[in-house]
């Protein structure tokens, strides 16, 4: 989330798995980081902040690879997307 709300700066994202993923809320008003899954009834959600409150952050430990369409329960207009790629081989693994 950035100053520039209702957006998330960035939109989108590309990290590598086994990293942590962390929003900071710097915004005078309560956000939320809530994977697209979670609004169905599918028991695939990955992730769900609840309210974030202005200047407090949310923490997605780890995500296995996948494609994580999220947006804020609060101002649906807000939408991301974490793009989780696999861990690059390192010369020792090949």
């Amino acid at each position: 989330m950035d100053s520039g709300s209702p957006y998330y700066v960035p939109a989108a994202v590309t990290v590598t798995a086994g990293g942590a993923i962390r929003w900071e809320n710097p915004t005078p008003t309560h956000h939320t980081v809530t994977h697209d899954a979670c609004f169905e009834d599918s028991g695939r959600c990955a992730f769900d902040s609840g309210a974030v409150e202005p200047g407090g952050a949310y923490t997605i430990p780890n995500l296995p690879p996948g494609r994580y369409p999220y947006q804020c329960r609060i101002h649906p207009i807000m939408r991301g997307m974490i793009i989780v790629t696999e861990s690059p081989l390192l010369p020792s693994q090949t």
